[in-house]
């Protein structure tokens, strides 16, 4: 199968394209050993853990195309609410430097029961996936951003036509603090997938927990040496 992202910015395309995410792996992670000591014989570390790598690894990251200086105050109408000023560079007229949403769009609370508005972040990328694929597209949450939060969601990407992809969240700075979010930070992560009609069932197994398992022949990495599938994503 073939995902496309697809770019309205050439100079977009050229210095921050998107990349598949086991090469966007955060240095914390390749930094870290597989074992707390002596290899197969002391306890394993996060790095063992296939479900973690898979999805740090697996789908594609989109990375934030520009320089933006972000400073977070109370809003004019009301200084309960968070809001944002934002700054671009002069030559970056993709995106208007305040889009996004009114904290009466979602009146929910955040961070400690703040108030805040919503800001977006947009990048000139269009994604394009065949006919009955969507994309799961949600913070690369293995980076463990602390600045701001985006949200995740499900866009029918073989079907959207919009030239670029908005992705709203909220600001976690405080009243009268500033950011800088450089070119290049991790954004999104992309995880294209096959839309099928699925039917739940629940049952009931009390035997389940004596049940027999291949686990008992290995003395470590049972999972990865088992069960795991390859995922591939270029």
């Amino acid at each position: 199968m073939k995902i496309k992202f697809i770019c309205g910015d050439r100079h977009v395309a050229k210095h921050f394209p998107p990349k598949p995410s086991s090469k966007e792996r955060p240095d914390w992670y390749n930094k870290m050993p597989g074992w707390l000591g002596d290899p197969q014989s002391s306890p394993p570390t996060l790095k063992k853990c296939m479900p973690v790598y898979d999805h740090m690894t697996s789908g594609y990251t989109v990375y934030n195309p520009v320089e933006q200086e972000i400073t977070c105050g109370g809003r004019m109408d009301n200084d309960e609410i968070v809001a944002f000023q934002r700054r671009f560079p002069q030559a970056w007229t993709n995106q208007d430097p305040q889009e996004g949403h009114m904290h009466e769009q979602c009146p929910i609370h955040v961070n400690q029961e703040e108030k805040r508005d919503w800001i977006t972040f947009s990048v000139p990328w269009r994604i394009e996936t065949p006919p009955g694929y969507s994309c799961l597209i949600q913070p690369p949450y293995f980076h463990f951003e602390k600045r701001f939060t985006l949200w995740p969601g499900i866009v029918d990407t073989d079907t959207i036509d919009v030239p670029w992809s908005n992705w709203p969240g909220h600001m976690n700075i405080a009243k009268g603090e500033t950011v800088i979010i450089q070119p290049g930070t991790p954004l999104m992560q992309v995880f294209p997938f096959k839309r099928e009609d699925w039917e739940m069932e629940v049952e009931v197994d009390e035997g389940g927990v004596a049940r027999d398992t291949s686990l008992k022949f290995f003395l470590t990495n049972a999972y990865a040496r088992i069960f795991h599938r390859k995922k591939k994503y270029k």
